[in-house]
């Protein structure tokens, strides 16, 4: 988490973790996350082998502290990976803003996939 760029470092989500939140950050994760990422956020998803450098593993997240994770992660999502090399795409100009925060909300809930479930 070194290296955030100062116009994200500041960056909080105002708005509570609501079930409605987090079964919306399930349905985007799903649609745009879980091909590389995998359903339980190890990195292990179906488009996860032909990476490099693999996608990261999330689970770690879930427990990181909320002030320093949550910008890092907002930042991570909206600008993808090309700073650290890999092929993950940037989705600032593809989700809205209250998406991102969802899907962080999501993985910091620890993927819980129920959420997911219930969306459909």
């Amino acid at each position: 988490m070194r290296g955030l760029p100062k116009p994200y470092s500041s960056l909080r989500d105002s708005s509570p973790d609501t079930t409605a939140k987090l079964r919306r950050g399930a349905y985007v994760f799903e649609r745009h996350c879980s091909s590389c990422h995998g359903w339980n956020g190890e990195g292990a998803g179906p488009e996860a082998f032909a990476l490099v450098p693999a996608p990261a593993d999330l689970e770690w997240l879930a427990g990181s502290p909320k002030a320093k994770a949550d910008p890092y992660m907002y930042w991570a999502v909206a600008e993808g990976g090309d700073r650290f090399e890999s092929d993950m795409p940037a989705f600032k100009g593809t989700l809205q803003r209250n998406d991102i925060w969802s899907v962080v909300a999501y993985i910091r809930a620890g993927l819980p996939r129920r959420a997911s479930e219930e969306v459909r």
